[in-house]
């Protein structure tokens, strides 16, 4: 479904006839489902020239240099890690200078660029990021009596998550049974051995046999409110474990797989990446900038990422240059002038003309992505 909305001075109409006229953008709006794969050439139906985008940088053509999507960790997706530009950099040459297609299920790097991760949550979410300290993880080896961990920490050489990718199949599969043994003797009421006790429940029924349960023991734990948010930088080992957020990430395809996955897992280069101390996830201010409207901060002052609650009665919102809308966990209705799109949960649609105040009507949480 596409909505044009065609702009004469002040006015909206259904009208999709050209219109004359040296802007780079169209002069009146649009307001079409949004397609980065197509949106250039549908803009471009209603434009006598070339529509310019800002960022012309970005490959993919798309105005926004990131990427915005409805995560439900009903199951809990893959443990990641994005890698650092220099990571990156020197992995996608390698593996270019190897000859690995970059559609071939081996393949690390599908790109030279880094990759962060922002997740603001829309329910009640846990995630799992980072690496928890050493007296975490020493609370745990002792409130769990778990061996495997309380050997790996005793040698202080190298971190545990860096062990865990070390371990050969017998010795993971070992690990595994005595937490799955432990977890089931014993009953830990608080701190970092219950969380942990938790997470392996949770994990050991979707995901029997996995390395992942290890990896998860040693992770940290997040837990955040709706409209709380947080950034997972690269280098960061990462999943949600339930719950569900908008997360905005850049536009790398760069993702290795460590757990939670049949998918290729490469733990050489896992090791590489893990040697030394991981990125920490870090709480994302959101700023309150009116009634049911919030600011989320992106790593670009041109980008602009708002987070719009709509109760009973309608909101307006500013729109323009360039914005997307996601409708995040129930329907919404998007007005300009007279012209009304409905949108069902997790769709998207582009408004793309001179900034203009759209109404939303809910109830519906809204996020609007603009370049500024």
């Amino acid at each position: 479904m596409q909505v044009p909305v065609v702009r004469a001075d002040s006015s909206f109409s259904r009208s999709v006839a050209p219109v004359r006229r040296p802007s780079p953008l169209p002069s009146r709006g649009l307001l079409i489902e949004w397609d980065p794969a197509t949106f250039r050439q549908t803009l471009e139906r209603f434009a006598d020239q070339p529509v310019r985008v800002p960022h012309p940088e970005n490959e993919t053509g798309s105005p926004f240099p990131f990427r915005l999507q409805v995560l439900d960790a009903c199951v809990p997706p893959p443990i990641m890690l994005h890698p650092h530009w220099e990571q990156a950099l020197t992995g996608f040459v390698r593996e270019q200078a190897r000859g690995v297609p970059r559609n071939a299920g081996n393949r690390n790097y599908k790109d030279s660029s880094p990759k962060y991760e922002i997740a603001v949550a829309l329910t009640p979410l846990r995630v799992l990021a980072g690496e928890r300290s050493t007296e975490e993880l020493q609370a745990i080896a002792s409130g769990l009596e778990l061996p495997w961990l309380r050997s790996y920490l005793s040698f202080r050489h190298e971190t545990a998550i860096h062990s865990i990718f070390r371990m050969s199949p017998h010795e993971t599969t070992a690990a595994l049974r005595e937490t799955v043994e432990a977890v089931d003797r014993i009953r830990p009421s608080d701190g970092p051995a219950a969380e942990a006790a938790a997470a392996v429940r949770r994990l050991q029924q979707l995901f029997p046999h996995d390395r992942g349960i290890l990896l998860a023991i040693c992770m940290r734990l997040i837990d955040l409110d709706p409209g709380q948010a947080t950034v997972i930088p690269p280098g960061c080992l990462h999943t949600y474990l339930s719950g569900q957020a908008v997360v905005v990430t850049g536009v790398s395809d760069n993702a290795l797989h460590a757990g939670l996955t049949k998918e290729h897992v490469d733990l050489y280069e896992l090791q590489q990446l893990t040697c030394t101390e991981q990125s920490q996830p870090s709480a994302l201010p959101v700023f309150e900038v009116g009634e049911g409207e919030q600011r989320i901060p992106l790593w670009s002052e041109d980008l602009d990422l708002r987070r719009v609650v709509v109760d009973e009665d309608p909101k307006p919102v500013r729109v323009g240059p360039f914005s997307v809308l996601l409708a995040a966990t129930d329907p919404v209705s998007v007005t300009v002038d007279e012209v009304t799109a409905d949108m069902e949960p997790e769709a998207k649609m582009l408004y793309a003309g001179e900034p203009v105040t759209a109404t939303l009507a809910g109830p519906a949480q809204i996020f609007v992505a603009s370049t500024l």
